[in-house]
């Protein structure tokens, strides 16, 4: 395929994240509007003026085995998030959040990459039910990455260093249970977006060079999370 196909397909799904985003934004917006705040304070554990802290993981792991040549690939992927902020609104929380994610592949092409995402969040919990809710984030920010890869060959080996930093965004969406009003366990599905400039070097021939990537990746998340009413 051309450049110019290459390209044109990922403006698609940059467009088409895009408005994935635009959603979830009028979805939070309209429903943290409209909610009654009268039995929202007596029912919910997510209450105005609460603070919210919490700690989340992700795992993936995957194996290719080439059935002609009998080598094997490998892909081990997980990440931390880390959330902190407050309810202004019943259901509504405003704050931030941490995260890093690192994967590694093993085989004819060794890869490692890692990235850290600081950004503040927006988080929208929709039932007034007092043992959980469904709930939506948002979370738009700075992100910056680091890549190694390593291909062995015969005689020799070609490195190449990456590191840069751009936008990125995380788009969740997941269940919350609560237990006693204080702790709550939960699971979701998170929607990574990337967009990075990175200067590349390559190794042996030491040659740098400038890339805009686009990254995106889903992965299933769960943890726990503490509710106080002061901090």
């Amino acid at each position: 395929m051309n450049q110019g196909g290459l390209d044109a397909k990922k403006i698609m799904y940059t467009n088409k994240y895009f408005n994935i985003i635009i959603v979830l934004l009028l979805i939070v917006s309209l429903t943290g509007n409209s909610q009654e705040k009268e039995s929202d304070s007596i029912v919910t554990p997510f209450r105005k003026g609460r603070w919210f802290t919490g700690l989340s993981g992700s795992i993936n792991s995957s194996t290719i085995k080439l059935q002609s040549t009998g080598e094997n690939t490998s892909t081990n992927e997980f990440g931390i998030n880390l959330i902190t902020g407050k309810f202004i609104k019943d259901r509504f929380l405003i704050g931030g959040t941490l995260t890093l994610n690192r994967s590694n592949n093993s085989g004819i092409v060794e890869r490692t990459s890692e990235n850290i995402f600081i950004a503040p969040l927006v988080s929208y919990f929709i039932s007034k039910n007092k043992q959980g809710s469904l709930f939506f984030q948002l979370a738009p920010g700075y992100v910056r990455y680091k890549d190694e890869t390593r291909i062995e060959q015969a005689d020799s080996f070609v490195q190449q260093l990456g590191e840069g930093g751009g936008f990125g965004s995380l788009v969740g969406i997941g269940y919350s249970y609560a237990f006693f009003d204080l702790v709550t366990f939960d699971l979701g599905l998170k929607l990574n977006l990337l967009w990075i400039n990175v200067d590349q070097e390559a190794l042996p021939a030491n040659t740098v060079t400038s890339e805009d990537i686009f990254i995106s990746n889903i992965s299933f998340s769960f943890g726990f999370n503490i509710l106080v009413d002061q901090f």
